[in-house]
């Protein structure tokens, strides 16, 4: 079934220069894998995951290293963070590579649209780039993508926009020239305190309902957007091509 475009928010900035995507459940949907390495890793430990709060098991948007963190301090856990992560990446991983993954639907036409319209593309991600890379290259968009930044390249995880600022300056463009994609509360409230226009793209899977009333515009998926109205806005950048996904 094809979704109707929606209209673009009036204050969509007249000249674009970048567009940054948030990764997890707002390009694909890994809830089930996060919350299976993070089970496996007590299991691991010799701990209960269902003994977390719900506020833990269903949050969203944070990075990997908090909710390690997290899980320490509420078990006791007496390993040190590093190797912790170290675990509980490889049985994400694990988990990523056994599952049948699907991209968001329309994420995969939008990415290559925006990117053949001169649009530079990033990723400002909770997650590990590692893996972010991995799935990319799986769907065949990692191209697309001039740069990443992940959750261990910032000391504040979003609703600090920490990440998103990091973003702009790597990229030397001004944040009010930035459009992103997010899928929750918190990382609307990080674009917004960037200074950035946001459109919320819904995951109607969410384990837990998001408050994206901050954001400039709210689509149910990515077959919503106007993409040639976007296109329209995307300033000139040097020889018109994007570079491999970096570090800085």
């Amino acid at each position: 079934m094809t979704l109707p475009v929606r209209q673009l928010p009036r204050n969509l900035p007249p000249a674009i220069a970048a567009a940054i995507f948030d990764f997890d459940e707002t390009m694909i949907d890994l809830e089930d894998q996060h919350a299976i390495a993070d089970s496996e890793l007590c299991r691991v430990m010799g701990s209960d995951y269902m003994e977390m709060p719900e506020s833990f098991r269903f949050s969203s948007g944070r990075r990997i290293v908090d909710n390690i963190r997290d899980l320490r301090t509420f078990f006791g856990w007496r390993e040190d963070e590093k190797t912790l992560f170290r675990i509980r990446q490889q049985l994400f991983e694990a988990s990523c590579a056994s599952s049948d993954l699907a991209l968001m639907p329309g994420v995969a036409p939008v990415v290559r649209q925006l990117h053949a319209a001169g649009l530079r593309l990033a990723i400002a991600s909770s997650a590990v780039r590692g893996a972010i890379e991995t799935i990319l290259l799986r769907f065949d968009l990692l191209d697309c993508f001039e740069l990443i930044v992940d959750g261990g390249e910032v000391e504040h995880g979003k609703p600090h926009p920490e990440a998103f600022e990091v973003t702009a300056r790597r990229l030397n463009v001004a944040p009010a020239e930035c459009l992103v994609f997010e899928d929750s509360g918190v990382g609307v409230a990080a674009t917004r305190a960037a200074g950035m226009l946001c459109i919320a793209v819904r995951n109607p899977a969410a384990r837990q309902k998001q408050d994206l009333g901050g954001a400039d515009l709210v689509i149910e998926s990515f077959e919503e957007l106007d993409v040639d109205g976007i296109a329209r806005r995307v300033t000139s950048r040097p020889n018109g091509r994007s570079t491999p996904p970096k570090g800085g």
